[in-house]
């Protein structure tokens, strides 16, 4: 496999320099930090809208591994909100944020990822990137965020990531990290069409929130120059060879 090094050494400067490539008919795009207070150690979000929360919209993604720094993940990042039949169970204003309507982007990206259009969009995408494409599920089932409850303790989640082999179209489960044991649907995850079913699932789970980000992710040098001959995509690059193919679910 062929390194990949991305120029830009942060999601930040990542973020900022892709904002800056993005075509102009592209539309609006909002940069937002997970974290205000660390701005240059935390994850970043290109949102197209002002919005505030912004979990419905499809937007792109750029962050640190969870464990080391040599690495920065580029790509879609989408959030499965709770069902609207669920409104009486979460019922103060924060909780009415968690309920979809027809305006979140997922339910434009369900369709694609029930059809296998999805897997065909990133075999596509992978032409032109030797990257290892891969794809993150982060869920768990949430209580009313304006409820309080003492006898409740921390929302557990499940985290899978799952890489593609384009060489032979087919899905592995990466590594896993089961807390709540709510995503397990996700180890018959083999090929496009096990991943179809696995969002079927996914779709089937009134109370379950999941994030999704599907991407790939460019190593980073902190320290010195590139050698002579190492493959470095700059920002450009990188919008058009791993989220450019992407661009129709962010909105």
């Amino acid at each position: 496999m062929t390194a990949v090094f991305c120029a830009n050494k942060s999601p930040r400067w990542l973020c900022e320099e892709v904002e800056k490539v993005i075509p102009p008919d592209f539309g609006r795009v909002v940069r937002r930090p997970f974290n205000h207070y660390t701005p240059t150690m935390t994850d970043w979000w290109m949102v197209p809208s002002l919005e505030l929360p912004f979990f419905k919209f499809g937007k792109y993604a750029f962050f640190w591994d969870a464990d080391v720094r040599d690495s920065i993940a580029c790509g879609l990042f989408l959030s499965k909100g709770l069902e609207p039949a669920l409104r009486s169970v979460y019922p103060s204003r924060k909780g009415r944020r968690l309920i979809m309507d027809d305006t979140w982007a997922w339910h434009e990206f369900l369709p694609a990822a029930l059809s296998g259009e999805l897997t065909k969009l990133i075999r596509s995408a992978a032409d032109s990137c030797p990257l290892p494409w891969r794809m993150v599920f982060d869920g768990g089932y949430v209580d009313d965020p304006g409820l309080f409850d003492p006898r409740n303790e921390t929302n557990r989640r499940d985290r899978y990531e799952l890489e593609y082999d384009v060489g032979n179209d087919s899905w592995r489960v990466l590594r896993a990290k089961r807390e709540a044991m709510c995503l397990k649907f996700l180890n018959r995850v083999r090929d496009s069409r096990s991943l179809a079913a696995a969002f079927e699932t996914l779709r089937d789970e009134s109370f379950l929130w999941c994030d999704v980000w599907i991407g790939v992710r460019p190593a980073v040098r902190e320290y010195g120059e590139f050698a002579p001959g190492e493959t470095v995509w700059d920002a450009r690059e990188i919008y058009e060879r791993v989220l450019a193919p992407f661009r129709r679910f962010v909105h």
